[in-house]
């Protein structure tokens, strides 16, 4: 009696615990509906935020000129996308472009939604309003500025009908509906679902925030179960209602089952003894052999880098062992939620893990690779669905995960090498093109596009040999020295550009071809022809009238032919400086900067960072000598032509204070400004940028720290005077003569201390006496230096001429600072003297 009424106890606990878990599986199976829920809601309004990035992409190539012509149309498009009720683009500038009549709330629901960090605001019903759903998404116009697009959402039309006798409902954070389905006849109700259904106010936040299932929720007078699951989006919710399913059937069975148990125990107690006896040897020697074959298992698993995972749909949890555990960053094998093992990826990859478990059932095999949350490592993730005894399939998925971390930083760094050879062949100053072994285009560089005149789409991988030299061929004059077969020639191109062009084999039998640019070469050739004709016809003809001086006719023939081989050798110098210096100099300097600013990740060691300030300062300095060396030949060849307009004298000393002022700043010496109402002067813009910015850079680099320096304007009979004054090392009076000659310098070349080619005076002094003014230099030793230039003023009729002339293109020192100058940075230009 004892044993049947402790087995009768027995079995009344497990018919409890059989229906608390029958109770537990029916929440879970809520909580999964309402979890697939949330994904699909997640997925149209990801739809909806997808469609207005692309039109925000798409909208940052439209010049600002056109945006009111072409924005209402893709309003219009977006509008008809489906769950997207309006949309309107608000310019910086406060306008606003929509495709048709303005709605002003979108105004409001556009501060709200870029004011939160997902960009999205949403606002329940109220009595006299439906509920919205606002989007917004940045875009960057073609000017450079930011705008926005904002979008009204339908909540209605992202929360699908659910169906199967369940109310699905869409909410805010706080619980509040935006959506129901099916839509009650007598409205959405405006209280929070926690408050509507009786929960605490904890228990509505935790379910609301983490997701799950209530069961015994009263719903009119029965009893229903209440799941809910939030979005990716925090600030949305699902909820689900509808009647518990418990199947009815089998818990019948259950009872009709244990009742079984609890009527025989005394028939079977002794059969049961015997058996569970030997089930239990058996089982014993089971266990051992499963003991041997796990150990091996493991062994080999653990030698390959790798693990395995089962996955039940069912119950939605994941077996996860130990090699894979270590992996992924977690001390020993553990069975996990499926929500939990996703937790363990990078939340991009999550979601294509969830779908492939998802496809699985009609796809069989899931092969996908995923990264890590926490750990630099990368998994190949294999599985396919566990088999039954029938042939059929389970709810289980058993997979592999295989570490693919190596293999992902080998495809990592080819990836670079790439990159940086495509920017490399970009670089260049030549033609760049690379055929394969069957004549088909595999690579090439702008320069070929510029040269033969390809547009951006003309050319693409793949492309054959005939119909790329068909292309071409527009572009083409004359081609000569191929028809030897040759693999060097020339080709002279439409636009009067001359190039030479070579095209070589490769080890696997594919082409490169080269093209340099060579029409300066052909020019001087033809100069040099010309040249050569007049002068045998100017010395026949002195042959032929007066044979007494062929001798000195001689001498002056081999004179001439030296001033030109001379002429020739400084153009050619001047050209392969401009060309060999500069273009590798942009190149250091701009990779070193880029490097500077660990634009693409850190360096590593910190020394890097000062070696890579080293090579840009000493770049920067190169590629400055050069161009005052380049602007000073101009000049004493007559070569240097002025663009003269009427310049803004405030506004262009502004400009070059912007420059300089970062290096007074760390100097920590004040800039004083004192600029007076003058008339405009008549100048080249660039010429007379470079000299306020020589004299200014020459104040602040000989002007020690905590010194002062002060630029000036007033008007003189000559002109208007631009005056720069310092508190520096100053000059002595014997030295002054000697500055404004071309590589002068008052320090001796073995004691400077100061950086410089000596060129800077002399460079300022000819450009402002070009203009027709002057320069002069007062100082005196330890005190300080003034240097004062007066330039004419505009002529009234030239002034009258219409402005916006353009500045010549050459490339000097000066443009170059003012392209790299920070806007930024603010130059305070006053009109008091004692300001300080």
């Amino acid at each position: 009696m004892i044993f049947i009424a402790m087995f009768g106890g027995v079995i009344g606990y497990k018919v409890w615990q059989e229906r608390e878990a029958l109770l537990a599986d029916t929440d879970q199976s809520h909580a999964r509906e309402a979890a697939f829920l949330a994904e699909r809601v997640s997925s149209l309004l990801e739809e909806a935020r997808g469609t207005l990035a692309f039109a925000a992409t798409d909208t940052s190539t439209v010049p600002m000129d056109m945006l009111q012509a072409v924005i209402p149309a893709r309003l219009d498009y977006l509008e008809q996308s489906g769950s997207i009720v309006e949309a309107a683009l608000f310019l910086p500038s406060g306008a606003v472009i929509s495709s048709g009549e303005f709605n002003p709330s979108l105004r409001r629901y556009a501060d709200a939604a870029l004011g939160s960090p997902s960009r999205l605001h949403a606002v329940p019903a109220g009595q006299s309003s439906s509920a919205v759903l606002a989007v917004a998404e940045p875009v960057v116009l073609s000017d450079g500025s930011v705008g926005a697009y904002v979008a009204r959402l339908d909540p209605a039309e992202i929360l699908p009908a659910w169906g199967d006798g369940q109310v699905a409902m869409l909410t805010t954070a706080e619980g509040r509906v935006l959506a129901m389905r099916p839509q009650p006849a007598n409205g959405i109700f405006a209280e929070p679902v926690g408050v509507r259904f009786d929960l605490p106010h904890e228990q509505a936040a935790r379910l609301a925030s983490d997701g799950g299932a209530i069961s015994g929720i009263q719903l009119g007078s029965q009893q229903a179960t209440l799941a809910a699951a939030p979005l990716t989006t925090p600030e949305l919710s699902v909820y689900l209602v509808g009647a518990p399913r418990i199947d009815s059937s089998a818990w019948l069975r259950t009872q009709i089952l244990y009742g079984l148990m609890f009527v025989a125990p005394v028939i079977f107690a002794i059969g049961l003894g015997a058996a569970l006896s030997m089930q239990m040897r058996n089982l014993k020697a089971a266990r051992v052999a499963l003991g041997d074959s796990e150990r091996r298992f493991r062994l080999a698993i653990e030698g390959a880098r790798c693990g395995v995972w089962d996955w039940d749909r069912k119950s939605d949890s994941v077996y996860v062992t130990d090699s894979l555990a270590r992996i992924l960053g977690r001390e020993e094998a553990s069975v996990i939620s499926g929500q939990e093992f996703l937790s363990l990826f990078s939340r991009n990859d999550r979601e294509r893990m969830r779908a492939a478990i998802r496809g699985s059932a009609n796809s069989g095999d899931i092969d996908v690779e995923l990264q890590s949350a926490s750990l630099p490592i990368w998994v190949q993730m294999r599985g396919r669905p566990w088999g039954t005894p029938d042939g059929g399939t389970s709810d289980r998925i058993v997979g592999v995960a295989i570490d693919v971390t190596e293999r992902k930083g080998a495809q990592a760094r080819v990836a670079a090498a790439e990159s940086r050879l495509r920017a490399a062949l970009e670089s260049m100053s030549e033609s760049f093109v690379l055929w394969d072994s069957r004549r088909r285009l595999v690579l090439w560089n702008r320069k070929f596009r510029d040269f033969f005149d390809f547009p951006e789409s003309g050319l693409r991988p793949g492309m054959g040999y005939d119909d790329v030299e068909a292309g071409a061929s527009r572009a083409v004059k004359a081609v000569h020295g191929a028809e030897t077969g040759s693999e060097i020639y020339e080709i002279e191109l439409s636009d009067g550009r001359w190039l030479h062009y070579s095209e070589r084999a490769t080890a696997d039998g594919g082409l490169v071809s080269v093209g340099a640019d060579i029409t300066d070469l052909k020019r001087q050739e033809n100069q040099l022809k010309d040249s050569e004709s007049a002068l045998r016809n100017t010395i026949e003809d002195v042959r032929k009238n007066q044979q007494r001086i062929a001798e000195l006719a001689k001498k002056y023939e081999e004179e001439k032919i030296r001033a030109e081989e001379a002429n020739r050798s400084k153009s050619e110098f001047l050209a392969n400086m401009s060309h060999e210096l500069r273009t590798p100099l942009n190149a250091v300097n701009g990779f070193s900067e880029i490097m500077l600013r660990e634009m693409f990740g850190p360096l590593g060691d910190e020394r890097y960072v000062d070696y890579v300030k080293d090579i840009h300062t000493s770049g920067e300095h190169l590629l400055a000598l050069i161009n005052d060396i380049l602007d000073m030949s101009k000049i004493e060849a007559g070569k240097m032509q002025l663009q003269k307009e009427p310049v803004d004298l405030a506004a262009l000393i502004e400009q070059c204070l912007r420059i300089v002022r970062g290096r007074s700043d760390e100097k920590e010496i004040r800039l004083q400004v004192d600029i007076e109402e003058s008339p405009e002067v008549e100048a080249d813009p660039r010429a007379l940028k470079q000299v306020i910015l020589n004299l200014t850079s020459n104040a602040v680099k000989f002007t020690p720290e905590g010194g002062r320096i002060t630029v000036r304007t007033f008007t003189t009979a000559d002109g208007v005077a631009i005056q720069v004054a310092d508190t520096g090392i100053g000059i002595a009076k014997d030295d002054l003569p000697r500055l404004g000659r071309p590589f002068e310098q008052i320090e001796s070349q073995h004691s400077k201390s100061h950086q410089g080619s000596g060129l800077g005076l002399a460079l300022s002094k000819s450009l402002v006496e070009m203009h027709g003014g002057s320069l002069s230099i007062e100082s005196d030793l330890g005190e300080g230096t003034t240097v004062t230039f007066v330039m004419p003023v505009s002529d009234p009729i030239m002034s009258a001429k219409p402005t916006g002339a353009a500045e010549p293109a050459t490339g000097t020192q000066v443009d170059e600072a003012l392209d790299d100058a920070d806007d930024d940075t603010p130059v305070s230009i006053r009109k008091s003297a004692n300001s300080g």
